[in-house]
């Protein structure tokens, strides 16, 4: 019994002093009441919320008909939850952030009204320290509306209208954050309140230039210790350094320090994704007040209009795909663990960047993409067309500033997307208002690339930015996919001092749907079978392939996503363009076809497994593998060896008897076999 009350003393003493020292976060995900509809009075402490469901963060409200292909609900939606904050605290600063909210957010606190956030993808923070009520209840409501600018003046933010499903709800995680009267700002645009730059780098040194931006809310100035030390990756000191600092009362400031690191460690991409990382640490008396930990990747990069890209001196081929937050029946309201399934598919398929698309996605995609040195676009959602209302202009500038502090200091984005297919609906000129947001991006982030994603390349807004991705879906909307090559030569010599990649490009496709020798289908007809999107693809990487001045492509898209306005497809209510389907679950030919162009590891594929009733017996069969030679075998029988240098090896005209046929295709790679295996039925 001594020794339990002992431990328990210990343990309530381990955590007062936890709780008196650096700041104290505590998460906000569970046992939320959530109903969709507008209550006035939803905000009151004793509102009875006793019959709204019961849901935990994330969450979307359109998870389900966001993808059905009818009607989604686009209005007000209301999340009330109660929960206590440890009297031990009632000295600090307590702030609540929001990953996100879609796409209008008003915050209550016990009754009282705490702030509203505009824009439906980045996080925002308050500070409710005056709100609240230590040791005791508090009541949190929150009104999310996703009613768009169609149905209402107000809604007149990024993005007016766009080819996803505008998803409502609080669909990332929310905590509090305690922290002592001296700390690293957290209210500079939900920042982390560090910003590292890194200059003059390359295989000798790199420069680095740290500001922090401290706050003190006390009512005295005070006295303390800036410290800021690198660690390398085993977690070794490499450079450290500490000032006095004196901050006035109720105030705020920004503090500089310069470093140095010789022989730095590059951080190289898919090849070599090493980190350091940053740790501030604020000191009142030598007790420490905050810390802050960042990533930090040191790399150095440039785009070359003829011959692509290049990272730390050597050029460096940028493909993979773009990305939506979007899951079957998740919707936008997607978990970490969804994002590691992502992560891993692009590891898998050799993806060298990620195209993130309309929008800021959540911090765990982007840290991921630190970890394994996946390049990073990322973009605001200023999609199809603008509004010239000085709000709208404002909005968008926030959304840029929220999208740049959030996500400086990671090292994997490379490039800041300022819009997406501007001029897709008529609209007025964007022209004026793309220059202020990438004249905006140059001040806040004057290292990385301004660059935007343009369908329509002879428009005047798609000459602004550092580099343009092109939309171009030859072989899909319009044209042949062998016409690709054409028109990206034509653009390349008529502007040759433009860099130029394609930041879109692709065809639907359904596992359920199969068709010999394919014809071009209807884009926005039922039939999308599987073997034209193959078809597609082999055609156009060749095109992009060929020719080393595109410095990136990305194609249209990893997955399956929602997008509740189509009808078309297999499915109405999806964009069948992803090469992965919507659950996350089945990868399509097409896939294997990228896999074995861009990831060296020894595989073989049967293309058309699925199709698996045949209507003739005399059929093509076709496999990919990196091997040099592939052998392919019907019920046990050689149909032979045959040599490829494009990856495809196909056997023409191969006979299945009628019933079932046993397919299997052998490769023999590096001294090992590998095979693959179907069933056929004629």
């Amino acid at each position: 019994m001594k020794n339990f009350l002992l431990i328990t003393i210990l343990s309530l003493f381990n955590i007062c002093f936890i709780f008196a020292q650096k700041r104290t976060e505590i998460p906000l995900n569970e046992n939320w009441k959530f109903s969709k509809g507008n209550f006035g009075n939803a905000y009151q402490i004793n509102y009875d919320d006793s019959g709204w469901q019961n849901v935990s963060l994330p969450n979307t409200w359109n998870n389900l008909d966001g993808q059905d292909g009818g009607t989604y609900y686009r209005g007000p939606g209301w999340y009330r939850k109660s929960f206590s904050i440890p009297a031990i605290l009632n000295s600090k600063i307590i702030f609540i952030r929001f990953g996100a909210a879609n796409m209008i957010a008003d915050v209550y606190l016990n009754g009282k009204f705490i702030g509203e956030h505009k824009g439906g993808y980045a996080a925002f923070i308050f500070d409710i320290t005056k709100f609240v009520n230590f040791g005791t209840k508090n009541t949190i409501a929150v009104k999310v509306d996703n009613t768009g600018p169609k149905n209402s003046k107000e809604f007149n933010l990024a993005p007016l209208d766009a080819d996803y499903t505008m998803d409502g709800g609080l669909f990332r995680k929310v905590k509090l954050i305690a922290a002592n009267n001296v700390h690293i700002s957290l209210t500079d645009y939900a920042s982390p309140g560090i910003f590292i730059t890194q200059k003059n780098v390359s295989e000798k040194h790199a420069d680095i230039f740290l500001v922090t931006k401290l706050r003190n809310d006390s009512n005295k100035k005070k006295k303390i210790i800036l410290k800021s030390s690198i660690y390398d990756r085993s977690g070794k000191i490499v450079n450290s350094k500490s000032k006095n600092i004196f901050i006035d009362p109720n105030s705020g400031s920004d503090y500089s320090q310069n470093f140095t690191i010789d022989s730095p460690h590059l951080w190289d991409g898919r090849i070599d994704p090493y980190l350091y990382k940053v740790v501030v640490s604020i000191y009142d008396h030598n007790r420490l007040c905050d810390e802050v930990t960042q990533p930090l990747g040191l790399r150095y990069f440039r785009v070359d209009p003829d011959k692509g890209f290049f990272l730390n001196g050597k050029p460096y081929k940028l493909h993979g795909f773009c990305l939506h937050e979007d899951k079957k029946n998740e919707g936008r309201a997607i978990s970490n663990s969804d994002r590691k399934e992502e992560m891993n598919y692009m590891l898998d398929i050799g993806a060298t960047i990620v195209r993130l698309a309309h929008y800021q996605h959540g911090q765990e995609m982007y840290r991921l993409c630190d970890k394994n040195g996946i390049v990073v676009w990322t973009e605001i959602p200023l999609v199809n067309h603008i509004d010239t209302s000085s709000s709208f202009a404002k909005n968008c500038e926030q959304q840029l500033k929220e999208l740049i502090r959030q996500n400086y200091n990671h090292p994997s984005i490379l490039f800041w997307g300022i819009f997406n297919e501007l001029g897709n609906v008529k609209g007025p000129n964007p022209v004026s208002l793309v220059k202020k947001l990438n004249e905006l991006a140059k001040n806040e982030d004057s290292t990385r690339y301004t660059t935007a994603a343009a369908n329509y390349s002879d428009i005047p807004a798609a000459f602004v930015t550092d580099v343009l991705g092109l939309n171009k879906y030859f072989g899909w909307y319009n044209g042949k996919s062998q016409e690709l090559g054409t028109y990206l030569d034509k653009w390349h010599n008529e502007h040759p001092n433009r860099a130029i990649g394609l930041s879109e490009y692709g065809a639907g496709a359904s596992i359920y749907q199969h068709e010999d020798n394919p014809k071009q289908p209807r884009t926005d007809g039922p039939w999308h079978p599987e073997e034209y999107q193959t078809d597609f693809h082999e055609i156009v990487w060749k095109e992009i392939e060929a020719r080393p001045y595109i410095w990136f492509s990305t194609l249209w898209n990893g997955f399956d996503f929602a997008s509740d306005s189509r009808r078309e497809g297999f499915q109405p209510g999806i964009n069948d363009k992803g090469i992965i389907t919507q659950d996350h679950a089945t990868k399509k030919d097409a896939y294997y076809w990228y896999k074995v162009n861009w990831n060296p590891a020894p595989m073989i594929h049967i293309t058309d497994k699925r199709y698996t009733r045949r209507d003739t017996s005399l059929i093509n069969v076709k496999v990919y593998s990196n091997a040099d030679e592939a052998a392919l075998f019907i019920n046990g029988a050689s149909i032979g060896k045959i040599k490829s240098e494009d990856h495809r090896f196909i056997w023409n005209s191969v006979q299945l008897k009628a019933g079932e046929n046993y397919i299997k295709a052998v490769a023999q790679i590096n001294g090992k076999e590998f095979s693959d295996e179907c069933w056929w039925k004629y």
